[in-house]
Formats: C-alpha cells, sequence, structure tokens
C-alpha cells in the first residue's frame, strides 16, 4: 500500500517556501509553480527537462506548442486525472484558470488558488477554475 500524504499540511508547507517567489520564466512561473508541486506528492515530472529551456512566457508556450500541447489544460491532462468539474476539487489537485488573457495553472487550496503571478504568490477563488486535475 502507497503511503499517504497529508496534502493540505504539504501545501501549507510548500506555499510558505515560496511567500516569497517571483516569476522567473523558465525557472519558475505558474506551470513550473504547479509542476513542483505535483512532483512533491506524487513523484510525478509533468515538465521533464523544460526548466532552464526558455526565457520568457511567450516561449514557454511555443515550447508547450511543440511538444504537441494546445495548452496548460492538456499538459495536465495528459499526466494527472481530470476532474468533472471544480465543484469536485479537493486541497492539492491542479488546475487551470484564464490570467490576463492566457491561461495559467494554481494549486487548489480549499475555496482559493494558489498560484505564481507577475507579482508573486497570488490568491483568487475556486469558482474560476477552468478546468481541474487530481495528482
Amino acid at each position: 500500500m502507497g503511503r499517504v500524504v497529508n496534502r493540505a499540511a504539504l501545501l501549507q508547507a510548500y506555499l510558505t517556501e515560496h511567500r516569497n517567489a517571483t516569476l522567473r520564466p523558465g525557472r519558475l512561473d505558474c506551470v513550473l509553480f504547479a509542476a513542483q508541486w505535483v512532483r512533491r506528492c506524487t513523484g510525478r515530472d509533468l515538465t521533464g527537462d523544460w526548466p532552464g529551456s526558455y526565457r520568457s512566457l511567450e516561449d514557454g508556450f511555443e515550447r508547450l506548442k511543440a511538444a504537441g500541447y494546445a495548452g496548460l489544460g492538456d499538459l495536465a491532462a495528459h499526466h494527472l486525472e481530470e476532474i468533472d468539474s471544480w465543484a469536485y476539487a479537493q486541497v492539492g489537485d491542479v488546475a487551470t484558470v484564464i490570467e490576463e488573457g492566457a491561461e495559467a495553472m494554481v494549486i487548489v487550496g480549499g475555496a482559493h488558488l494558489h498560484g505564481l503571478a507577475m507579482r508573486g504568490l497570488d490568491v483568487v477563488p475556486l469558482s474560476r477554475a477552468i478546468r481541474v486535475f487530481r495528482p
């Protein structure tokens, strides 16, 4: 039997570690922030050799498309179980939202979503989730 993970406590520690994080495309952006979370919870790697391979968000989205994904939701769906609705989301799930006209990846923290935005960690209501995935 696999180990039981208290995702709420693990998420609190993860967010505390990143409380002063700033967006750095290719080093720590919304995708890599969520992917590091998934790796911490499950050991799964969503992004492979992507960290450090691009220097702008535009380049990151080009890399995503070159890998055959139409968007971040498709990347998550390739690796994780998709949940029917944000209403069924659990703490520690990963979601996509539309932020400033672009798709972004965030982490479910109960009634809120936690993500890395231009100004650092940000929180938005869970109802903003477009797609939700379970690591």
